[in-house]
């Protein structure tokens, strides 16, 4: 009987539990949409998890709806998120980024 707790094939990847967890919005980005240390250690934290969905990123500077979210649209966000992924990496995990873009709301900037 296949339980909770068993891997499970995902494509290309295997994970190592069928425990996912669910994007939340968290809105601790730092300035400019970077991520932060301690987004690094909340995520180190669930590492245990089969696949982590990250909390949504914007893809662009306009696509960013609201204060605090982070991005992932520059070579400094993307450097920022390295410790986060390396964190969930480390205890095992995987991590998978949610993309977010915030619609007609963003274009209200």
């Amino acid at each position: 009987m296949t339980t909770l707790f068993d891997s499970y094939r995902l494509g290309d990847l295997t994970l190592p539990n069928r425990l996912v967890m669910a994007p939340m919005t968290r809105s601790r980005a730092g300035a400019g949409g970077l991520a932060t240390p301690s987004m690094a250690a909340y995520y180190a934290q669930r590492a245990t998890a089969g696949l982590i969905i990250s909390e949504g990123v914007q893809p662009s500077l306009i696509g960013q709806s609201n204060p605090g979210t982070p991005g992932l649209h520059t070579d400094e966000q993307v450097a920022a998120w390295r410790p986060a992924t390396a964190a969930v990496h480390a205890g095992g995990g995987r991590i998978f980024a949610q993309l977010m873009h915030g619609g007609r709301v963003s274009e209200a900037r």
